[in-house]
């Protein structure tokens, strides 16, 4: 009998994913209740933003005021220690406070919405229409207040299970005879400390669009006689993952990348016209629903992103072309200072507490380190590697390499001053979250920079070091965000204290 047969080993395969993407799913399910609204993040607007989608919003000049029940669920729920003072108290919820008090506190969070519009409000619809969809599915089970709030962070827990799963498949195939591939990504993606998968807004939906897009793109270049459902939901993808964020536009590249593979690889064969009706098929479900919301944004607003009001807003200044360059980012210090501040947020997220980012140093020196490390050795283990795998890992370091460079041009295109984020003094674009999009991209090349690393040793002791690498970094990463997240856990306005 043989010792491993195939169905066997897919069964426990099969299991493991599972096991990994369950694991996935409830980490960010506790951690997600475990953070009190409104997250320092905007989550106030984003929350906004939902509600409206959810009584069937669509932006339009004058519609951009906050929703009226806005005033009573800050007033009720907000919590004040994410911008409270290190070591200050904070006052009980509203909820246990008495009832007048409590009335004063929702009346003054109402008068100070009402004199404010959400930045938020012309801003691509899919995350929002989707949790709006959400939102009205828990309402439906009686779900009301905080608790439906929670209901709603609650698209997190299930973009986590399906991330760890988009990833198997990534790589399912393509490394079946490279067991660190194999499982390291997935393992990776079940463990990764981005923070966005714990709070409302558009930002969770990045990391699966981006995956299911780099996927199906690099399906497409490696496989052009896929079928039309295939090129559907390649197109569909990518249009998904724009009209959730503008910033995932490095996805687009890839994607036009991969179609260009496949076209100079597989026209013949397949026969140019049924190679180039398949790619009409893919390309106009990608940019016909973009272009359709970029030409409405640009007759309400004069602008195809709708971003002008958010700059305006923001207090950003546009910044002549000529100007550009006078950046600090094109000195040695001004790229150090970009990456340093720009990797650690890709990790871990921006949330804070009592004005404090929830971050280690040492931990964020590891993210920096290892991130340029690592990259540089996935880029030079391309050399002499097989098509299927160099076109897999060179579209992944494409993907990282525009991600990071949309946010460079996004730093050197606006003038900041002292109240703004970014500032005159660091203006970069360092919020990791932006360019969640190409999470699976990077932990793809990420784990062969590993597995280059491990290389390097004698036979028998590579394929130890790379796991034990990866074991070492999945504990780091598991211990100092529930150290982090300590103070956290015992707020008396998160989910563990409702009444």
């Amino acid at each position: 009998m043989p010792f491993a047969p195939p169905a066997a080993s897919s069964r426990r395969e099969a299991a493991l994913i599972a096991a990994l993407a369950t694991f996935a799913a409830l980490r960010v399910a506790l951690f997600a209740a475990a953070f009190p609204f409104f997250a320092n993040v905007d989550e106030q607007k984003h929350v906004d933003m939902v509600l409206k989608y959810a009584r069937g919003f669509l932006p339009e000049p004058g519609r951009a005021g906050y929703e009226p029940q806005m005033g009573q669920l800050v007033g009720m729920y907000a919590s004040p220690e994410y911008l409270a003072e290190p070591g200050e108290i904070a006052p009980p919820p509203a909820w246990r406070r008495p009832p007048a008090a409590m009335v004063g506190v929702i009346e003054r969070s109402e008068h100070f919405l009402a004199a404010r519009d959400n930045k938020e409000a012309e801003q691509p619809p899919a995350y929002y229409a989707v949790a709006g969809a959400w939102l009205r599915l828990g309402r439906a089970l009686g779900l009301e207040g905080a608790r439906l709030l929670y209901f709603v962070r609650g698209l997190g827990v299930l973009v986590a299970g399906a991330l760890v799963w988009v990833a198997h498949r990534l790589v399912r195939d393509l490394y079946r005879d490279a067991e660190l591939m194999r499982f390291g990504v997935p393992l990776l993606a079940a463990v990764f400390p981005q923070d966005t998968l714990f709070y409302v807004t558009p930002d969770v939906f990045s990391p699966l669009l981006g995956g299911l897009c780099f996927a199906l793109s690099l399906r497409l270049a490696r496989r052009p006689e896929s079928g039309a459902a295939v090129y559907a939901a390649a197109g569909i993808a990518l249009a998904a993952a724009l009209l959730t964020k503008w910033s995932n536009a490095a996805l687009g590249v890839v994607a036009a990348a991969a179609s260009l593979y496949a076209l100079t690889h597989a026209s013949r064969p397949l026969g140019v016209r049924r190679f180039a009706a398949k790619l009409a098929w893919q390309w106009g479900l990608a940019l016909v629903p973009v272009a359709l919301w970029c030409g409405r944004s640009l007759r309400l607003y004069g602008d195809p992103t709708g971003s002008a009001l958010k700059v305006a807003r923001l207090g950003w200044g546009r910044k002549p072309f000529a100007a550009w360059f006078d950046h600090p980012i094109f000195t040695a210090s001004g790229v150090w200072e970009f990456a340093t501040g720009l990797i650690p947020t890709f990790w871990r997220g921006e949330l804070a507490w009592h004005r404090t980012d929830l971050a280690l140093p040492a931990i964020d020196a590891l993210y920096t380190g290892s991130t340029l490390l690592l990259l540089l050795l996935a880029l030079a283990g391309l050399r002499g590697r097989e098509p299927a795998r160099f076109l897999a890992e060179g579209l992944a370091l494409l993907a990282v390499a525009v991600a990071t460079a949309t946010l460079a041009v996004l730093s050197l295109a606006f003038v900041f001053d002292a109240t703004t984020n970014p500032t005159a003094s660091h203006p970069y674009f360092v919020q990791g979250r932006l360019i969640s999009g190409v999470l699976l991209p990077f932990l793809l090349v990420y784990v062969r920079g590993i597995e280059v690393a491990a290389a390097r040793l004698p036979a028998r002791a590579a394929r130890s070091a790379g796991w034990l690498g990866i074991a070492a970094l999945a504990l780091a990463v598991s211990i100092s965000e529930v150290v982090l997240a300590g103070p956290v856990f015992s707020s008396g306005y998160n989910a563990f204290h409702l009444p």
